[in-house]
């Protein structure tokens, strides 16, 4: 089977990242192809994928207006050869008038905030988690297939390390505080220190995005330099290595897809913090593995720092047990990789047999 993924961009993020795991084991058995639109390319994460797959880069730069780089996307679509053209941002659809030509374009949708007429205009939609599903449905009315996110779970080391009295927290994502909810950490830190007088804590924020300077000068309103670092981004196996030796997750997101760090931490037996958004439901076993706390809500955030702290250490360790089998039984990258392959051969038959039925003779 030849399959073609085609981006926007590939940076670090949980679409991104999350299908290099996908190809570099398709690869192992397919003809696999990835399409860069834009030449926003994060090259550590580039060397991860496959020397077998092909990268084909538009370039084009970011906004740019230039109709030549989408007069070639839609060359190389139109052209294109491969069986299964599957997509991973819904809008990349509005730029292809070439679609109409074509009936094998799939689309993977990541979070629910979408475009239900772009959704609309793709032969076969994917979506990540239950809550995602009902979205597209109750938005587009087409029915997603649910195929579920997944990581490399053994890739993940889960040695912790020796407690030197500082309670380690981290946060990993975009910084795209209204998205993210970085902002809401940083104010919870500030009420963990100034009204539970806990000051054996630190917090490290990793990524990069248009929020840094904002959340930088809040940090400092917030006179918390000192228990803060903004560690930029940092490779999947830095996050793989390292995410072990935190205390705890924390995923303040206000509104999310699915929350792929948070399966992240449970594959590093390392607790996690959520707020109760119904994105991260399916992540978190609707809140069965996860401490939760109430979305956008900091005093809530804060108290429930405060709690988890002081827990005792066993009863930490058994919920880390349970979450690290649960995310093992169930998000598995090599379980995505498997349903992908089956829908897209379900995709195929059916297409197969329409075509036939509307070529028989009547």
């Amino acid at each position: 089977m030849k399959i073609t993924h085609v981006l926007w961009s590939l940076q670090y993020g949980g679409a991104e990242t999350m299908l290099v795991d996908i190809v570099n084991r398709q690869c192992l058995l397919h003809d696999i192809e990835i399409v860069l639109v834009n030449n926003v390319i994060d090259d550590d994460l580039l060397k991860m994928i496959d020397s077998r797959i092909k990268i084909t880069r538009i370039n084009r730069p970011a906004q740019s207006k230039n109709p030549y780089y989408l007069l070639n996307l839609n060359l190389l679509i139109l052209f294109s050869k491969a069986d299964i053209i599957h997509f991973h941002q819904d809008n990349l659809i509005r730029y292809l008038p070439v679609r109409l030509l074509k009936h094998n374009l799939l689309l993977t949708v990541h979070c629910v905030r979408l475009d239900a007429e772009d959704v609309r205009k793709y032969n076969y939609i994917f979506a990540i988690t239950d809550a995602v599903q009902e979205h597209v449905l109750q938005t587009t009315g087409r029915k997603a297939t649910l195929v579920l996110n997944g990581i490399d779970v053994r890739k993940f080391n889960i040695q912790k390390r020796e407690p030197d009295g500082i309670f380690k927290i981290v946060q990993i994502g975009r910084i795209t505080h209204l998205h993210k909810g970085q902002h809401i950490t940083l104010q919870a830190l500030h009420n963990l220190i100034t009204q539970y007088n806990y000051t054996n804590v630190h917090l490290d924020i990793i990524g990069e995005g248009d929020s840094e300077t904002y959340l930088k000068k809040l940090t400092q309103e917030l006179h918390i330099e000192s228990f803060v670092t903004f560690l930029g981004n940092r490779t999947k196996e830095f996050v793989q290595t390292h995410l072990s030796s935190y205390d705890l997750l924390v995923q303040p997101s206000l509104w999310e897809g699915f929350g792929l760090t948070v399966i992240e931490a449970m594959s590093a037996m390392t607790p996690t913090l959520i707020s109760n958004v119904d994105g991260m439901q399916t992540a978190s076993g609707n809140g069965t593995f996860a401490y939760t706390f109430q979305s956008g809500n900091a005093d809530d955030f804060a108290g429930k720092l405060n709690e988890i702290i002081y827990l005792p250490k066993a009863e930490k360790e058994a919920l880390a047990e349970k979450a690290y089998d649960f995310v093992l039984k169930n998000f598995d990258i090599s379980l995505t990789v498997d349903n992908y392959l089956n829908y897209y051969e379900t995709f195929l038959f059916q297409s197969n047999k329409k075509k036939s039925h509307e070529d028989s003779p009547t």
